[in-house]
């Protein structure tokens, strides 16, 4: 298992696939790229990529962390992005067997990693 990073990730899906991701009503373009990274992994765009399941679910939590941190330093607090976060902390636990790993969760959280 790893944490699918930027420069990796970008072997996988070209900068044209990544903007289809894009939310025209966000102005930062940093913010849209992590919102981008994020989709291509909650979409099932991720499943084309060689990665083991455990992979995807915590590289998605990792760039979901930057979207939401971003996202807060240009917008202020936003509790329904704190909810979805709290769900994708249930789906990864639902689709994982051996459950979360809460340590990753909290270097993944503290930038640790």
């Amino acid at each position: 298992m790893k944490i699918i990073k930027e420069d990796e990730l970008k072997n996988f899906i070209t900068n044209e696939e990544l903007r289809k991701f894009y939310n025209v009503n966000i102005d930062d373009n940093r913010l849209n790229e992590l919102l981008a990274y994020y989709t291509f992994f909650k979409s099932n765009d991720a499943g084309s990529v060689p990665l083991d399941k455990q992979s995807i679910y915590y590289s998605m939590y990792f760039w979901f962390a930057q979207f939401k941190e971003r996202h807060f330093e240009v917008y202020g607090p936003d509790e329904g992005i704190e909810q979805e976060g709290f769900k994708l902390l249930e789906e990864i636990d639902y689709q994982l067997e051996e459950g979360i790993d809460w340590g990753l969760i909290e270097k993944i959280e503290l930038k640790a990693i």
